[in-house]
């Protein structure tokens, strides 16, 4: 079902056109069977711990989780930034699930963090548009980052782009490898003095 979302005749063009990926290209580049198949096995894990583990913090978490599992399977533009959130390490899933569920969790955030790279803004990402460099800040707007901080002379020059990664990908923009040297910022945005 998800796969069939996912790819209907409307979203394969704008995929082709955003990614320059065929529908199996893009199912590939991001391992969706794979990935699918670790959350199935987390979903698994979180349902034997929940008979040792009546701890409402985990509760919640486990029906959280399964909730998200099936929303963003039957989805047909996928966002897996909540999987991505709590999988991180030393998030929640790594609290809850502690050394049991950390090879699944090591597996699944590894995915989904390509996903999140290619789809979205991470805070402390480099980007270049338009001949100028920046840095994507640590300011959270509904669970986004996408203010960046270009890299000018200019005390403050900052500009939102929440929501839009794919607009700033149409228009040029990329993430750049994070070894570039900024002139008048740091890696922070904040201005060199």
């Amino acid at each position: 079902m998800f796969f069939k979302n996912l790819f209907n005749r409307k979203r394969t063009n704008t995929y082709s056109k955003i990614h320059g990926l065929s529908k199996v290209e893009y199912s590939e580049k991001y391992q969706f069977k794979r990935l699918f198949n670790l959350l199935f096995q987390a979903e698994e894990l979180l349902k034997e711990l929940a008979l040792t583990n009546s701890d409402p913090k985990f509760i919640k978490f486990k029906n959280l989780l399964i909730e998200e599992i099936y929303e963003v399977e039957g989805d047909n533009v996928a966002n897996f930034t909540n999987i991505w959130n709590w999988f991180k390490p030393n998030k929640e899933w790594r609290q809850f699930t502690e050394a049991k569920g950390m090879e699944i969790g090591s597996q699944i955030f590894s995915i989904v963090n390509i996903w999140k790279i290619d789809d979205d803004f991470i805070s402390g990402s480099i980007v270049f548009l338009d001949n100028e460099y920046g840095v994507i800040l640590d300011k959270e707007k509904d669970n986004n980052f996408g203010i960046i901080r270009w890299d000018t002379p200019h005390e403050v020059d900052e500009e939102d782009w929440i929501g839009m990664f794919g607009t700033f990908r149409e228009l040029g923009g990329v993430i750049v490898d994070n070894s570039h040297q900024f002139k008048y910022i740091n890696n922070d945005g904040s201005f060199k003095k």
